[in-house]
């Protein structure tokens, strides 16, 4: 007799997903790089992780816009996961931010990336914007990212920024996930 198996991937799925809710995790920034490739048309003014407490490492950045206002955003965000460096994985996936901020059910990859950046950046209304792009303080914990199953390991987030369809700007996030289990 031949199970389905489809049934048996979405239980999987579904106990993976409850392993992750109730777990003490662990996400951690571990490096960020960020590179502007026009300097007359932004300049990084802050891009650096700190230390806040013992195993709390916090974002700060101020992306300073020299040619404001900023009337439309496309972003690019790319996952690596480091196998003998860092290897494609899950998501490559683009979306236009002035679209995303008018219809947020629509892109729910993208709703989950933003969901944590809300509480502490000013990058949270519809186009245009007229002011630098500022992240302070921002701490990954459990709660953020329980909504997607990644596996323990070490990850790079890459966010390629393009503006008026001229690519401007490339951010890499490096941060590790360690859902207490494996070890």
């Amino acid at each position: 007799m031949r199970f389905p198996s489809v049934p048996i991937r979405v239980l999987t799925f579904v106990a993976l997903i409850l392993i992750l809710d109730c777990s003490d995790g662990l996400f951690k920034f571990k490096n960020i790089r960020c590179k502007c490739y026009e300097k007359s048309y932004c300049e990084f003014a802050k891009c650096e992780l700190k230390i806040l407490g013992r195993g709390i490492v916090a974002l700060n950045m101020h992306l300073h816009g020299k040619q404001l206002p900023f009337k439309r955003f496309q972003f690019q965000v790319s996952t690596f996961r480091r196998f003998n460096g860092y290897r494609p994985s899950f998501y490559n996936i683009s979306v236009d931010i002035c679209d995303f901020f008018k219809h947020k059910k629509r892109f729910p990859f993208f709703n989950i990336l933003h969901d944590p950046l809300r509480n502490f950046s000013n990058f949270n209304h519809s186009c245009p914007y007229n002011h630098d792009i500022i992240i302070n303080r921002m701490v990954l914990n459990d709660q953020m990212l329980n909504k997607l199953p990644l596996p323990n390991g070490f990850y790079k987030l890459l966010i390629v920024i393009a503006t008026e369809g001229i690519w401007r700007v490339e951010i890499e996030f490096f941060f590790e996930v360690n859902l207490g289990y494996d070890r």
